[in-house]
């Protein structure tokens, strides 16, 4: 399986004040989005990178894991819960099944409570709806800078 690198450009340095919420990061932090939408995919990453956060992004469940099977390890990991393939759920299942210790958000454009339950049972840490927001991502960039 060839991986397929959406994003392959790394921000290196420079936290902001996005939207009015102050964050810096204290430890170098990384990010990986797998979204198979390219607008969603695109801000998502663009919020994470405006607070320093190296960010890549992958377009499939199967590209997730190849990049954890080869050693790749982020900081968070944050899936939308439709993807074609290997879904949401599945592909958290799989990733912790290999030993993935990042935090792993489920995120969605629509909440289910059953969508929920299964992305969480499947070792994601939270899960939530989409648009991905500074109050939403700096919450959880501090648990993870901790």
């Amino acid at each position: 399986m060839k991986l397929e690198f959406v994003e392959e450009e790394k921000m290196s340095e420079g936290n902001d004040n996005s939207e009015g919420q102050p964050f810096s990061c204290k430890n170098k932090l990384t990010a990986l989005v797998v979204d198979n939408g390219g607008v969603c995919r695109i801000i998502q990453t663009a919020l994470l990178r405006s607070y320093g956060v190296e960010t890549e992004a992958v377009e499939t469940g199967e590209a997730t894991v190849e990049l954890i099977a080869f050693g790749a390890t982020f900081n968070l990991i944050i899936i939308e819960i439709l993807l074609p393939v290997l879904n949401g759920p599945e592909t958290a299942r799989q990733i912790r099944n290999m030993g993935a210790q990042s935090k792993i958000l489920g995120i969605t454009a629509f909440f289910d409570e059953r969508d929920q339950q299964e992305f969480l049972a499947a070792g994601a840490d939270e899960f939530i709806e989409k648009p991905l927001s500074p109050e939403i991502v700096i919450p959880i960039m501090r648990e993870v800078d901790n």
